[in-house]
């Protein structure tokens, strides 16, 4: 992870045209708490088309997923 100092506007300028999908997962990216939850639930297997969390995840981060494959 970057070290930069996040008060920078210039650090976010690259965010200046996101839609609210787009900025609500760049917030997440950068959650340490987010970020141990999603590698535990990575961690594990998923059956084709499997939403990955349960719906005590969803509703803590707004966020689910799908195995991609």
């Amino acid at each position: 992870m970057s070290h930069s100092d996040w008060t920078d506007p210039a650090g976010y300028e690259h965010m200046r045209g996101y839609e609210a999908d787009a900025f609500a997962a760049e917030y997440l990216i950068r959650n340490a708490d987010f970020l141990a939850e999603f590698e535990r639930l990575a961690s594990g297997p998923l059956a084709k088309g499997e939403i990955a969390g349960s719906p005590d995840f969803a509703a803590r981060w707004g966020a689910r997923f799908r195995d991609p494959w």
